[in-house]
């Protein structure tokens, strides 16, 4: 509880000094034969070199800080348990495996600082979400540690059952990024720590029965994740892998080693 207070406190402390000299930027760039707008607050990055040279004051000097209130590093792909290494669930954790996955999660707030035209690192904080559609009938117990489970209703035939956990993620950057190509572009590659404090765990339920059901709980769900990242992409587009280094949940000796991959698209990179 005290390291979730902690972690939240430093986020929120990220925000208010990009907030101290918070202002609203609206920029419309032509770059080749397309046009880029962006509306922000706070003090931007510029992804163009030759404007920073052209204003002539400070910002075009290095190292310079930046930072603010931000939308950015959308990202979207599948979710992947690892069972010691195998994607192949041990016996012990059949209860989770699943027919579709999925990983979401966006950065809302950033401060960094760049040290050369092509290299930068910042700290930001977002919010992150893991999703499990699962293949067996099987409603996670509250309030229990380790994790347990039992079977659903067999006279309920369910269409949803879903395992939802949500975190707010704070990640470490050090992105390289290469020379302006053609219009203006740059091939970038990003890579960190992702670390994350748990929010909630929810599992919602569907079936022509009952209707729609929805349960809170940390369902044993790890408090502190973390783990390496790394994004590669082309201007505003990329891929994204993230590798969870310790277990899904905590305190539930069955299932050590049970881990989270996650890999997809990057928007906004």
């Amino acid at each position: 509880m005290k390291l979730k207070f902690l972690l939240a406190s430093f986020a929120a402390l990220i925000l208010g000094v990009s907030m101290s000299s918070a202002q609203i930027v609206y920029k419309k760039e032509k770059k080749g034969e397309s046009n880029n707008v962006s509306i922000s607050i706070g003090k931007q990055d510029s992804e163009n070199e030759d404007e920073q040279e052209d204003d002539g004051d400070a910002d075009s000097k290095y190292p310079r800080a930046y930072g603010g209130i931000t939308f950015t590093r959308l990202d979207w792909g599948f979710s992947r348990l690892s069972d010691d290494g195998s994607f192949t669930l041990s016996e012990d954790n059949k209860f989770m495996s699943y027919k579709k996955s999925s990983n979401f999660g966006f950065d809302i707030a950033q401060f960094g600082v760049r040290f050369n035209d092509n290299f930068k690192m910042y700290l930001s904080a977002g919010f992150e979400w893991n999703y499990w559609r699962l293949k067996n009938d099987v409603l996670l117990l509250q309030d229990q540690s380790p994790i347990a489970y039992d079977d659903l209703n067999p006279d309920a035939k369910y269409s949803k059952n879903v395992i939802t956990s949500t975190y707010l993620r704070v990640p470490l950057s050090f992105e390289l990024r290469t020379r302006q190509l053609s219009g203006g572009k740059r091939v970038k590659l990003a890579f960190g720590a992702m670390t994350g404090v748990l929010l909630k765990g929810t599992q919602r339920l569907k079936s022509e029965e009952f209707g729609k059901q929805k349960y809170k709980d940390n369902y044993n769900l790890q408090t502190f994740q973390y783990g390496p990242f790394v994004r590669i992409g082309y201007d505003n587009f990329g891929l994204f892998t993230k590798y969870y280094m310790n277990d899904l949940f905590e305190k539930s000796p069955d299932q050590e080693g049970l881990r989270n991959l996650a890999f997809g698209i990057t928007l906004g990179f």
